[in-house]
């Protein structure tokens, strides 16, 4: 899986922000065990203040709620969590270690920084995967610091044009960035989306102070 691959920022925005996601294998063992991403979900959940997290079937934490994620019996091959600092994550490593699932997990950051995070608990990462970046007319692209929004969702389901229209909004005091960036993430259905990275790109871009209770929501 690929889709957590293609954040735009530089090496500081990136140190805060790891998307995690855990899949079955098709054709191995996508049958049957459903309860073992619950499970995996259910530990970030209630371990970690996670940014965003997402079942890609019954929702995200936007859109819907780990009780309902786990309710669900609907079959659901993914699932989605996003880490705001190196220290939850390698605790979150080390608990799939320690729970030894048999599930296949991706974790997106910075490599030197994920590497560290795996050897800190004894993993070895299997593969690696490299984003090459964006080639072609890329002059037709929109301003990086809007890149910076928009590729927080690996399918492309937030629009720069919203993104754009809720900075008018900011800058004219209509909306406060923590609620733009909450509702830019209720765009992506997978749970990929980091709010708290988006709410501070969102005062950059408009020249506002940090925010005194940034931190992940708790709705």
């Amino acid at each position: 899986m690929t889709h957590t691959l293609h954040r735009e920022g530089g090496s500081e925005d990136l140190s805060s922000d790891f998307p995690v996601l855990a899949i079955r294998a098709k054709g191995y063992n996508e049958k049957g065990n459903l309860w073992r991403l619950k499970k995996i979900l259910e530990v970030a959940v209630t371990r970690y203040p996670l940014a965003n997290f997402g079942d890609i079937v019954t929702g995200t934490k936007f859109t819907s709620d780990l009780e309902q994620m786990m309710k669900s019996e609907r079959e659901c091959p993914i699932v989605h969590m996003v880490f705001t600092n190196r220290d939850d994550l390698t605790r979150f490593l080390g608990d799939l270690k320690e729970m030894n699932l048999g599930i296949s997990v991706v974790v997106s950051g910075l490599f030197e920084t994920i590497f560290d995070c795996c050897r800190e608990v004894g993993l070895k990462p299997h593969t690696v995967n490299y984003s090459a970046g964006v080639w072609g007319r890329v002059e037709r692209l929109p301003p990086s610091e809007i890149l910076e929004v928009t590729t927080l969702c690996g399918h492309s389901l937030v629009s720069s044009h919203l993104v754009k229209r809720f900075i008018e909004e900011i800058g004219k005091g209509k909306i406060r960035c923590e609620q733009a960036a909450q509702e830019l993430a209720r765009q992506c259905v997978c749970g990929i989306f980091n709010p708290i990275r988006a709410a501070k790109i969102l005062r950059s871009i408009c020249g506002l102070h940090h925010s005194p209770d940034e931190g992940p929501s708790q709705e």
